[in-house]
């Protein structure tokens, strides 16, 4: 089993919740997601087209103090706003935030289906109160991942992405871009992230030119991207 690793530092920047609205009164610890319900994550198959099952990565943070000892928390899935079933995934029942700690990384395994091979699925994960924990802003109290393991054009691609970097959407490229970097999911608001791996698939599509293979689209015209390099 492969483990899909995010980029910590660009969550914590760009993706992180607002922390603004909640104190710790009586030091009282409230948890929640580190990105926001609305920037939803994707875990895709198409860049480990030999593996059954994926781990992905979802983040959480205390806000409040660390704890000499372990404290668990809770997430739960809410079955009504999903589109996923438990033979898509596993769960575990609790999590544990280690001593000392104000982050966790907790892994929720997907399996791959016949049925996540025709349409992506969405999870949509809660958090729950726990002994330990309040929940925190309402914003980051519950987190959307779409597993698949098919080709669509993702939300992460939007204009600026096509305008600045990756150039204009198609299956293929998107498929290719997965192929050669291993990431299906960015942050695109991150220019760093969309800068370095945009290279890194540019430069493959120069060495298959170098090499006179050049990729075309399925119209026959040459594969390109948007970012110029100086």
């Amino acid at each position: 089993m492969k483990k899909i690793y995010l980029f910590l530092g660009i969550i914590l920047v760009l993706g992180a919740c607002s922390k603004d609205d909640i104190k710790t009164y009586g030091g009282d610890n409230y948890l929640q997601f580190m990105k926001v319900v609305t920037d939803s994550s994707v875990c895709s198959f198409l860049a480990y087209p030999n593996d059954n099952e994926l781990e992905f990565p979802v983040e959480v943070e205390v806000i409040g103090l660390p704890s000499e000892g372990e404290r668990e928390y809770k997430i739960s899935v809410d079955q009504e706003k999903s589109t996923a079933t438990i033979a898509n995934y596993r769960l575990p029942e609790k999590f544990t935030m280690k001593p000392g700690k104000v982050r966790d990384t907790c892994q929720i395994t997907f399996i791959k289906t016949a049925e996540i091979s025709t349409v992506a699925l969405r999870l949509f994960l809660k958090l729950e109160p726990t002994a330990d924990f309040e929940l925190g802003q309402t914003e980051c109290r519950s987190a959307i991942i779409y597993v698949s393991n098919v080709v669509a054009k993702p939300n992460w691609w939007t204009d600026n992405v096509t305008r600045s970097y990756l150039g204009a959407y198609s299956d293929k490229k998107y498929r290719l871009f997965i192929q050669e970097t291993g990431k299906a999911d960015i942050d695109s608001d991150n220019i760093e992230e969309l800068r370095y791996y945009t290279i890194i698939f540019k430069h493959y599509l120069q060495k298959k030119k170098d090499a006179n293979e050049m990729v075309r689209e399925d119209d026959g015209t040459e594969m390109t991207v948007a970012l110029v390099v100086g």
